[in-house]
């Protein structure tokens, strides 16, 4: 009866057995038997052959191992060997980045979506516009230990028949041209919805189809010898698929890796005329490579941006402008009016650059998410309010005119609508960008643009309902909380005439205001 062993040996050549032969020592006795035997099946003469035997063989009947002996068996998965050396080395580097996952804070069960994308995982708003490089750590991070386990555990199962049939390069290719591929799918799959994806399940699925691609084209094994193999391989991919049917797993990633394993199986076999070597030329390994490469980054750029993937970038960056311009205003407000226009000049000018950014970003949005379509339409008008009060200032402190006047009054009533709506989801009600305000007129009745009125008066004093209110910068607040649509009327009256009515506090005009009763 053929064992895993005698299939394996059976597929390596002569060349490769006679390299474990003369490195037995770091293969099991059963191996190096099987080893043995196949030559001695293709006639050729292994060197002090029955005393190798004799070696080997006493160790088969041994005393039962100790703790101590089976837990040092069991590290020598985590050791790099002749035949077995990319294999732990990945196993390690995934395990190493999940125990700094831990120490960092992230759950060793059930990880937290958000810590997992700061650390690197694949997600549609980031990999899609410019943090492509997600597609390969997202690889090497897992959603838990039990994820983990699962794909360490089938990774080591195809590591050690894989990598010892096609040697260490095309192994590693291999893996990361398929993870790569499983990353892609799943962006591919999932798009324009938004998903957490992580794992090194792509690569390891894309491994078991190079394997099966292997053994479906080799020429020299025959079917009970390949049988063992595949026997293994179904069995190890069944618990991974049974494992996939539970929710939240990326199958596509799965799916695209085994294709692109497939595809490169088939690729490497036909390179070496349907026989299993590790001795593949540098140029053929450059030339899958970048046609690999080629391939998946076609794909890539396939992927649509668009839906929940694209509103919900929008809106992160709109939020890191918006962060950003705010600190004119708040600049301004710290201020109040003893505000220096050298340094708010500036400020402003950078803000609107940033409000209209954040403009034409929101206008690219003609797919919003379903009942999301109110605060998309609802940020837009905030920020192009935003824009249009940067510019009013900006005009009006070059001009050296005030600043807080009745149009900015109705902009930042607006303004402050906007925020109140955009904070309690209450994208229903009336825009406050729709407003009216009546007419300015002096004390004759006679219309007065804004820009003679802050020709006409240097600070204005406010009076609201009769009631002194005081200058700009102490009238302020209440002018913010005033609605536009329920002022009756507005009357300049010029310095001579403030300071009449008012006294010496108004003698640089005064902006008296009526409500409606």
């Amino acid at each position: 009866m053929k064992t895993d062993y005698t299939a394996q040996a059976e597929a390596l050549s002569t060349e490769q057995l006679q390299g474990i032969l003369e490195d037995h020592s770091q293969y099991e006795p059963q191996a190096i038997l099987a080893v043995i035997a196949e030559m001695e099946r293709r006639g050729v003469e292994v060197p002090q052959q029955e005393q190798l035997k004799q070696e080997l063989s006493a160790p088969l009947h041994p005393a039962p191992e100790t703790l101590s002996q089976k837990f040092k068996n069991f590290l020598q998965v985590f050791v790099p060997k002749e035949h077995y050396f990319v294999t732990p080395i990945l196993l390690n580097l995934n395990l190493l980045v999940f125990i700094v996952g831990a120490l960092l804070g992230v759950h060793v069960l059930d990880p937290d979506a958000e810590r997992l994308v700061e650390l690197g995982a694949n997600f549609g708003p980031y990999t899609l516009t410019g943090q492509w490089w997600r597609l390969l750590t997202s690889m090497f991070l897992h959603g838990g230990i039990v994820h983990l386990l699962f794909n360490m555990v089938a990774l080591i199962n195809i590591g050690m028949q894989l990598e010892a049939l096609v040697g260490r390069v095309q192994f590693i290719l291999a893996y990361l041209l398929c993870g790569l591929a499983g990353s892609i799918a799943s962006l591919w799959w999932t798009s324009p919805e938004i998903s957490v994806s992580v794992g090194a399940s792509g690569a390891i699925f894309g491994l078991f189809g190079m394997l099966l691609m292997v053994l479906l084209l080799e020429r020299e094994l025959d079917w009970k010898s390949k049988r063992a193999i595949l026997g293994n391989m179904v069995f190890v991919i069944g618990i991974n698929l049974a494992y996939g049917m539970r929710g939240g797993i990326d199958n596509a990633a799965h799916i695209g890796g085994l294709v692109a394993g497939l595809l490169v199986g088939g690729v490497l076999l036909l390179r070496s005329n349907r026989y299993i070597t590790q001795n593949y030329g540098l140029l053929g390994n450059a030339v899958t490579v970048v046609a690999g490469m080629l391939a998946l980054f076609i794909w890539f750029k396939q992927i649509p941006f668009t839906g929940k993937v694209r509103y919900a970038y929008t809106m992160e960056q709109v939020g890191k402008l918006e962060t950003s311009a705010i600190k004119a205003a708040q600049a301004l407000d710290k201020a109040g009016s003893d505000y220096n226009p050298d340094e708010l000049l500036p400020l402003l000018t950078e803000g609107i650059a940033q409000w209209e950014e954040g403009e034409v970003l929101l206008e690219n949005i003609d797919d919003a998410p379903a009942g999301e379509e109110g605060r998309v339409a609802a940020m837009l008008d905030y920020v192009r309010l935003r824009k249009l009060s940067y510019q009013m200032l900006y005009d009006d402190m070059k001009a050296n005119r005030p600043i807080m006047h009745a149009k900015q009054q109705q902009m930042m009533y607006a303004i402050n609508q906007y925020v109140h709506q955009i904070q309690n989801n209450s994208f229903d009600e009336d825009k406050p960008g729709n407003v009216t305000i009546p007419e300015i007129k002096d004390s004759q009745g006679n219309p007065v643009q804004p820009g003679q009125m802050q020709e006409a008066i240097s600070d204005p004093f406010f009076v609201i309902d009769g009631v002194e209110m005081g200058t700009e910068s102490e009238a302020e607040q209440i002018m913010q909380n005033i609605n536009p649509n329920s002022i009756e009327s507005i009357t300049v009256l010029k310095p001579e005439e403030a300071k009449a009515a008012y006294g010496e506090k108004a003698a640089g005009g005064a902006v008296v205001i009526t409500t409606k009763k």
